[in-house]
């Protein structure tokens, strides 16, 4: 069978939705950081500055969309008996 359409069961389903929350949270943690590095020692204009800011700013909004969006679906499949996806 085409690995492209394998079944899992909820509780591996699961265990992937927990993990990319866990990326997302990674995410916006490095992100910040990035941030907080560039504004400190780059010795960029500060209109270049203004505008990674707002790049990255942009980044950790949809990380955190994303994980939103994982929340909602993991308690979704938590309510329901089904045991393959």
């Amino acid at each position: 069978m085409d690995q492209r359409f394998e079944k899992m069961t909820r509780e591996e389903l699961i265990k992937h939705i927990q993990e990319g929350m866990k990326k997302e949270e990674s995410a916006v943690t490095i992100y910040s950081r990035h941030l907080a590095a560039i504004v400190s020692r780059s010795g960029l204009p500060d209109s270049d500055i203004a505008e990674l800011k707002r790049f990255l700013g942009t980044l950790i909004q949809e990380n955190q969309k994303h994980k939103r969006i994982l929340s909602g679906l993991l308690r979704q499949i938590q309510r329901e008996a089904i045991d393959v996806y």
